[in-house]
């Protein structure tokens, strides 16, 4: 008794399989070529994104160190602006004091003169 498969030959496709098994190929191989350009094109952005961050954070480290020299200039000033807003304080107090001084002593040298009849003596 002769099966199913006795009118095929050994071991050939019938022609319909083959081109379907090729077409298969043909998409598969097409798939692969596309995710593989895909990929390179990916892998040089994020190169690209990371020499960006790379130089970013250079750009950054620069800043923060031009920050901090500027903020310890501003510390230096403000402590200079303080300490030449005390010494003016000081010396106003001392220029009230003189003036003080000077008024008495103006003071001192109007009353003789009053009660003698002045500087040049009785008239």
């Amino acid at each position: 008794m002769v099966g199913f498969g006795a009118n095929r030959r050994g071991g050939r496709l019938p022609s319909l399989v083959f081109v379907a098994l090729l077409v298969v190929i043909a998409i598969l191989a097409f798939n692969c070529w596309n995710a593989s350009s895909r990929q390179a094109l990916l892998q040089e952005e994020v190169a690209e994104l990371q020499s960006q961050a790379k130089r970013t954070e250079v750009a950054r480290g620069r800043l923060e160190k031009r920050n901090s020299d500027l903020m310890g200039k501003v510390d230096s000033h403000k402590k200079q602006l303080e300490q030449k807003e005390a010494d003016y304080s000081h010396l106003s107090s001392q220029l009230q004091a003189r003036d003080g001084q000077v008024k008495k002593c103006e003071d001192s040298k109007v009353k003789p003169g009053a009660v003698g009849g002045g500087p040049r003596g009785p008239a």
